[in-house]
């Protein structure tokens, strides 16, 4: 079976469960001073200050991707607290990257009792801790959370001018939404909010709308996605109207996006292991099998906008950003959208051929494939070709956040040219590494990547495959474990 690691004789789930426990993580964090600056670099993200009750100050520090767990068990707690109502277990707290180039610092309460955030009751989630935020465990210690790497301030819409000195809140139907910006895009910022009824923090999602029509034109989208439940799609918990605004108030998650866990958590080369990868193209397709066979198609399945509930290693996925969802895909749609890289052939011609049109489900699987070539081969299999960043990692996190000079358009223009004339002709390159060591997983992708849609692989095919079904049992058995235990719960 396969293992993440050739030094752990376990099976595939034992050896994820191990990774995933923080087993490993407590045996490095007794390694040799010397060992853990080789292994973890001096790259402080926050603090977490507290004072014992003999006055003494302590700090609990965060560094990417190297998790801190607070509690009573010695073994497995990186910080000991004795109190009678603190967890063996209580939380876990990470620094990770965000996917708009800042860090999250999250805190996973896992305890019996919960933890407060700023007075407010947190249970069984996690949340995200800003600058300033405090966070108490019960009858116990209080620990103060101070970021030490600090991203740029964005402009917000819901909080104009510009992000106010300290932070501030405004109450919207049940919840409380703060000025602390999650993300911003071209229709829509999200904040960080408060459920209080619910003991969770949640994800504001801000849609400012032109025109009246517009808002029931959303609205009717908006209200078939809240009926989606599944534990591998974000879930929509309520919305509101506020004169031009439309809030929704999303699940959230607190561990980035994939394209960032690919291109940071990964090791050099943005490459994962197949077995991290297999797990979360199980979870991928689970939850598009639910959307196909609601049909529903997502229509811009693409690594930002799958999400990670938690951070960590083998992470619970969700599928996000459904605002160009399409309900009843069955049929011919002209209306082209999604990100052209991620487009099929046939989306592709739809662009430039007006009277021609795609239907969305088996664009999905199109993109799929594309997004387990990434995962797999830490590159794109058609946007592959030189321009001014060789990297496509590189180049996709750049023109996110940058304006580029008029030369430099051109020279992207000519390449995206190239890139849709690659897509329609299925130009599919496979390289020796590591493809010649995944014959399963390159049949599975070449079944998703052919230009008819009518021959292509379906989601229902794809789990059918023998790249899934080598592991099938361990896979529905890690899925049991690790995300429907606590979906369920």
């Amino acid at each position: 079976m396969l293992s993440p690691s050739s030094d752990l004789p376990m099976t595939y789930t034992e050896s994820i469960l191990a990774l995933c426990s923080g087993r490993s993580f407590i045996k490095s964090q007794r390694s040799s001073e010397k060992d853990a600056k080789t292994l973890y670099p001096v790259n402080i993200c926050a603090k977490l200050i507290t004072i014992r009750e003999s006055g003494r100050k302590e700090a609990i520090v965060l560094t990417l991707n190297k998790p801190a767990i607070i509690g009573r068990n010695p073994d497995l707690c990186t910080y000991i607290v004795n109190d009678s109502l603190v967890s063996g277990l209580h939380c876990k707290l990470y620094a990770v990257r965000s996917p708009s180039g800042g860090i999250i610092i999250s805190c996973q309460d896992i305890s019996r009792n919960g933890i407060t955030l700023n007075g407010q009751l947190i249970k069984k989630t996690s949340i995200i801790l800003m600058d300033g935020d405090v966070i108490k465990l019960p009858n116990s210690l209080s620990f103060t959370c101070l970021h030490l790497w600090k991203g740029s301030a964005d402009k917000l819409s819901l909080f104009e001018p510009t992000p106010p000195l300290q932070p501030v809140h405004k109450d919207i139907g049940r919840y409380i939404v703060t000025s602390q910006c999650l993300g911003t895009g071209s229709f829509a910022t999200v904040h960080l909010a408060l459920d209080p009824a619910k003991q969770r923090q949640v994800a504001c999602k801000s849609i400012r709308a032109k025109r009246d029509y517009e808002v029931g034109q959303v609205m009717k989208e908006v209200r078939i996605l809240m009926t989606l439940k599944h534990p591998n799609i974000n879930e929509i918990y309520d919305t509101e109207e506020n004169k031009k605004f439309i809030h929704i108030f999303l699940q959230l998650c607190t561990g980035g996006d994939l394209f960032t866990y690919i291109t940071h958590a990964t090791g050099s080369g943005h490459r994962m292991c197949e077995a991290e990868a297999k797990y979360i193209a199980y979870q991928l397709l689970q939850g598009l099998v639910y959307l196909h066979d609601k049909s529903i198609s997502h229509r811009d399945l693409k690594p930002e906008n799958i999400l990670l509930y938690n951070p960590g290693p083998y992470p619970r996925i969700l599928i996000a950003d459904f605002g160009l969802a399409r309900p009843n895909s069955y049929q011919e749609t002209f209306n082209v959208c999604g990100t052209v890289s991620y487009l099929p052939p046939e989306g592709i011609l739809a662009l430039d051929n007006k009277h021609l049109g795609y239907i969305g489900m088996p664009a999905d699987c199109w993109s799929t494939g594309v997004i387990l070539y990434i995962m797999l081969a830490g590159s794109h299999p058609f946007d592959n070709e030189p321009r001014p960043s060789s990297n496509w990692f590189e180049r996709v996190k750049r023109t996110r956040d940058e304006e580029i000079s008029q030369e430099l358009s051109q020279s992207y223009a000519n390449a995206d040219i190239r890139l849709k004339e690659k897509i329609v002709h299925g130009e599919v390159v496979y390289f020796h590494d590591p493809w010649s060591k995944l014959p399963d997983a390159k049949l599975l992708v070449d079944s998703l990547l052919v230009g008819d849609p009518q021959e292509r692989a379906t989601v229902y095919t794809a789990f059918d495959s023998d790249w899934i079904c080598t592991e099938l049992a361990d896979l529905e058995d890690l899925y049991r474990i690790r995300v429907l235990s606590a979906y369920e719960n």
